[in-house]
């Protein structure tokens, strides 16, 4: 079995241009996303999501809201039958 790595940022939800997502407000799945991986699941052991967020480092939003954009991200995915392993 495989392993699939996907960014977060422009592959699973919308990059906005010339700002961070912040806050789950700012989190907007794209299009087809949910419905891919589900889609995608059965032919990888795991599904691994990435980010690499500079807006911690520029002091626009704590590591704290990060957490909570991502706990309410693979609650969603998790609620459209999709398993999110890392």
């Amino acid at each position: 079995m495989y392993t699939l790595f996907l960014d977060r940022d422009g592959v699973i939800n919308k990059k906005l241009e010339g700002d961070y997502v912040k806050r789950w407000d700012d989190f907007v799945f794209i299009e087809g996303v949910i419905e891919a991986l589900k889609f995608l699941r059965p032919y990888f052991k795991y599904i691994i999501i990435v980010t690499n967020q500079r807006g911690i480092s520029r002091g626009v939003m704590t590591s704290r809201d990060l957490r909570k954009i991502h706990s309410k991200m693979l609650s969603e995915l998790l609620l459209n039958g999709v398993k999110i392993d890392a």
